[in-house]
């Protein structure tokens, strides 16, 4: 929540944005703007959503949550549209046009993921695993436990980011009756934005929602010393980790656990100038309202990559692989960061990301030619149901 009565109007959070470039005396006067009208053109068109801002804020007064606030408003009114919907109930959505690149093989995992067997604790692979970059789930790392996913157990991210506070406590309570219809006290993510709606949000929202939530690196940290699990090949590679901007408001363990598995497995691990709770978004977000700015965004995160040394850049969130086309230009490799715990294992993943990446752009351009409809059908959610503006 955006704190008006603390916020000095200083400034310093438009000021320190990686995205927007203005004097000091400039960002006084927008911020200024934007608290009082609540409406800066310059902050709506180049703003990421990425929380940086409430990093560097002064007086933590939450800047970026302002911002959240007026765009959730905005959406209410006019509505959001559907390929922004993580739901079984729109016509097309991202993760539909996703599954239409190796269809069958999607759809059959699919089934099992939405239809899982009861069980105390699941693998959790969110959306993006369970319609578009699938290989990650054929692996060895997920033996001995269920696997949950599908637009059926969406964390619902995308209802907080859009609709509001109140829209994703009704989904919140949707997941929990579902969690404990399976028996579930115990998931493990594979998606940042997962672990922020299950171990943050849910928890404040929800009376009861009290499951335990280990992200995968977290999972295998416990698993490897233990000797539950081996990682007979070593990683004899200088990694440096491009932080998730979702985790931002989670606890430290969220990002010194991928660090610590890292180098237990051999990996030299080296940090970029901004990380961990102060990383730089990849500027993903920002692709369809502002690509110009998305792509400095992603230039000036592989340039700290760059300057660490690295031979790869480990990512967790699977949009931040929007780095690697930057990043490929310098012969700078981008891993998923559990590609990089396949390989130890032993396994040699396809790390076709990039592939499954350009097959979706292709797949969502040929959807909205044929029905260009879709982008300019509007919904909005309402206490959890889903309407046609």
């Amino acid at each position: 929540m955006f704190h008006a009565d603390t916020c000095k109007l200083c400034g310093a959070c438009i000021k320190g944005c990686p995205f927007i470039i203005i004097s000091t005396a400039e960002a006084k006067e927008e911020i200024a703007k934007f608290v009082k009208t609540r409406d800066s053109s310059l902050v709506m068109k180049n703003c990421a959503g990425c929380g940086y801002c409430n990093t560097i804020c002064p007086t933590r007064s939450n800047p970026a949550d302002l911002r959240k606030e007026i765009r959730a408003a905005r959406i209410a009114q006019a509505g959001a549209g559907c390929m922004a919907l993580m739901r079984e109930d729109v016509p097309e959505n991202i993760m539909t046009v996703g599954l239409r690149h190796r269809c069958e093989e999607k759809e059959e995992a699919l089934k099992k993921y939405m239809n899982p067997p009861k069980s105390k604790a699941a693998f959790y692979i969110g959306c993006a695993l369970s319609y578009i970059y699938t290989d990650l789930n054929k692996t060895k790392l997920l033996d001995g436990l269920p696997v949950l996913g599908g637009m059926k157990y969406c964390c619902g991210g995308y209802i907080r980011n859009t609709f509001g506070e109140q829209e994703a406590k009704f989904r919140g309570e949707e997941l929990l009756k579902a969690f404990r219809g399976l028996g579930l006290k115990k998931l493990i993510t594979f998606c940042p934005e997962c672990d922020y709606m299950l171990k943050k949000v849910y928890p404040e929202l929800v009376v009861g929602f009290d499951l335990e939530i280990q992200s995968i690196a977290e999972y295998l940290l416990e698993k490897f010393p233990s000797g539950e699990i081996e990682f007979p090949h070593r990683l004899d590679m200088k990694i440096t980790l491009h932080d998730s901007c979702a985790w931002r408001a989670l606890n430290e363990e969220i990002y010194e656990a991928p660090r610590k598995l890292l180098e237990l497995l051999g990996a030299q691990v080296v940090e970029m100038k901004h990380n961990r709770r102060k990383s730089w978004c990849c500027g993903t977000p920002l692709t369809a309202v502002n690509p110009k700015a998305a792509e400095k965004a992603a230039e000036k995160r592989v340039a700290e990559a760059m300057a660490t040394g690295a031979q790869a850049i480990a990512i967790s969130c699977n949009g931040c692989f929007a780095l690697n086309r930057k990043a490929s230009e310098k012969n700078l490799d981008v891993f998923n960061i559990t590609e990089l715990f396949q390989m130890a294992l032993g396994e040699r993943p396809p790390h076709r990301i990039s592939e499954e990446m350009n097959h979706m752009v292709k797949n969502f351009m040929q959807t909205i030619t044929a029905n260009p409809y879709l982008l300019t059908k509007k919904y909005r959610i309402k206490n959890g149901q889903l309407t046609e503006c």
